[in-house]
């Protein structure tokens, strides 16, 4: 038998790997971090780090040696020969089959559900149960949720609508600006509604504040009871301090949501949620259903009621960005070398500047960065103490802030920019404006579906590849189009990067007056990782690009 884990002190002390320290996607996915997380599995010839592909170039630059790891879900690139020496296998389920070659694999209670489900469609698995936590439920007062809302969402937009005031290209934007409109129960009550169940078990951060309005405690769960329309707070009886009024106490998580569910079908965050907690709902009865991708939607719908905040992120987001990478424009230019690291204090020091300058009442603070020079990897990733010097031949920094109410986050963003310093990397930067704010933004009106988005990306690019063939930045024998496929042009945003409407061949979401997101058009090719990424909002006249300075 084989047996995985996720266990983070083992990943600490045994690969010497700290995963929302060091790996990009980690940061990013707030709401299903543990999807994305490495595993480790401890086999015949010892433990043996699993790996997305997508993370090979950070697990590599955080110290773990390429031969204890094995690499899956293939990365995709236009320029194949970033990954030729690295073979991934095509799934989780793929690699884990060859590594147990027939034998019985056995989980711990930590892996993420989703791994759980998958893997046992096909091979022979075994799961661990986790031990049972008593709880105490609590009842959470949710229209002082809404009124403790209400009353950041004002500050936001007075904030917005003073920090917008004086920039030209959004005129208008203001009268889009309110901070009266708040769905969250409405909507989450439609979703339990349609999707037939009794209860929603909400755990990922993203999602739980959504809910409660406060920061989540340690190894709390909310629930809602769509039978009663009521929210609840499940913590340990250890735990003190907990909001809410409370309403009973329960032998473990599965027997308090069963029962404040006052039925049996409940829906889970499949990317969040460890498989002993599946077990333990199940051993009380419960039939479980996969809500995460249902629940981002929720949140990305309704990221407008929140666009003050969005608006204040985007504006601080391209005022850090490009002053962190002026900066780093004007040293090379001086003679001067510095480091990746130098780059990110820099970038974070301007992220308190446009704070302070503007007089934001409420926190700014970094949300995820990826920053790296070509030099060391093409691969998308956050800073390490990596030399930029005159070889350097362009630096990405794609980057979000997240604006937050004592540990509640109430928007973030998502944009890029790169410094290139080839000439080729300098023509097609340039041109990747065009195509994020033209080719891309200039299709986002209301009504669009959102992968027809991407073919008109590809429609708008192909004059263009024959001239990024002569500058050096395309392979004549790359079929461009069927590799972009598989990847997006941008996403929606919804309090992290959606990884539930993207811009991309599948996604059938229609984008409405307030849709909100980010569209990017990576590029990485040859000896240069270029990133080029706008946020935009589709407003009742016009589309805005809010990351424009």
């Amino acid at each position: 038998m084989i047996k995985l884990t996720t266990d983070k002190t083992r990943l600490a002390d045994s690969f010497g790997l700290n995963a929302q320290k060091s790996l990009l996607f980690s940061a990013i996915r707030l709401d299903s971090s543990p999807l994305v997380a490495p595993i480790i599995a401890d086999t015949a010839e010892g433990e043996v780090l699993l790996v997305r592909q997508q993370e090979q170039g950070n697990a590599l630059s955080a110290g773990v040696p390429k031969d204890r790891m094995r690499f899956y879900a293939p990365w995709v690139t236009i320029d194949p020969r970033i990954v030729a020496d690295t073979p991934a296998s095509a799934s989780l389920t793929t690699l884990v089959g060859e590594l147990a070659d027939g034998e019985q694999i056995g989980l711990a209670s930590d892996v993420v559900m989703k791994h759980y489900s998958a893997l046992s469609k096909s091979l022979d698995v075994v799961a661990d149960k986790q031990p049972t936590t008593p709880v105490v439920a609590y009842e959470v007062d949710t229209e002082a949720v809404l009124e403790r809302f209400a009353q950041w969402r004002r500050l936001g937009a007075e904030t917005a609508k003073r920090v917008i005031q004086d920039v030209d290209h959004l005129s208008g934007l203001a009268k889009e600006i309110q901070s009266e409109t708040d769905t969250r129960y409405e909507a989450l009550q439609s979703l339990a509604t349609n999707e037939s169940l009794d209860a929603v078990l909400i755990s990922a951060p993203p999602n739980f504040s959504e809910v409660v309005g406060a920061r989540q405690g340690g190894d709390q769960l909310a629930l809602w009871s769509a039978h009663d329309e009521k929210l609840y707070v499940l913590a340990p009886e250890t735990a003190h301090g907990v909001g809410g009024t409370p309403v009973g106490r329960f032998a473990g998580y599965g027997a308090g949501a069963v029962a404040l569910a006052h039925g049996t079908q409940i829906g889970v965050e499949e990317e969040w949620i460890p498989t002993g907690l599946v077990l333990e709902l199940e051993s009380e009865g419960a039939n479980v259903s996969e809500l995460s991708t249902p629940l981002g939607h929720w949140r990305d719908i309704r990221d407008h009621e929140d666009l003050g905040f969005q608006v204040v992120a985007a504006r601080c987001s391209v005022f850090a960005i490009e002053e962190a990478l002026s900066w780093a424009k004007d040293s090379l230019a001086a003679g001067e070398e510095f480091t990746e690291l130098d780059i990110y204090t820099r970038y974070v020091d301007k992220i308190v500047e446009f704070r302070t300058d503007n007089a934001i009442p409420f926190a700014i603070e970094p949300y995820f960065t990826n920053l790296h020079s070509s030099n060391r990897m093409l691969f998308p990733g956050p800073p390490v103490d990596f030399p930029i010097n005159d070889d350097t031949k362009c630096i990405q920094l794609d980057a979000g802030v997240r604006i937050t109410f004592d540990g509640v986050t109430v928007a973030t963003s998502d944009m890029a920019r790169s410094l290139p310093r080839t000439e080729g990397a300098i023509q097609a930067y340039e041109f990747f404006f065009d195509v994020v704010r033209e080719g891309i933004i200039g299709q986002l009106k209301p009504g669009v579906v959102c992968e027809d988005v991407h073919e008109g990306t590809l429609d708008y690019l192909a004059p263009h590849l024959e001239r990024m063939v002569e500058i050096g930045m395309l392979g004549e024998d790359v079929d461009f189009n069927t590799e972009y496929r598989k990847r997006n042009v941008g996403h929606l945003m919804g309090k992290q990067e959606s990884f539930a409407n993207e811009l991309r061949p599948g996604y059938k979401h229609v984008l409405q007056v307030g849709s909100f997101g980010a569209a990017e058009i990576p590029w990485r090719y040859g000896d240069v990782a270029i990133g080029t990424e706008d946020l935009w909002y589709v407003g009742n006249d016009r589309t805005y690009i809010l990351s424009k300075r």
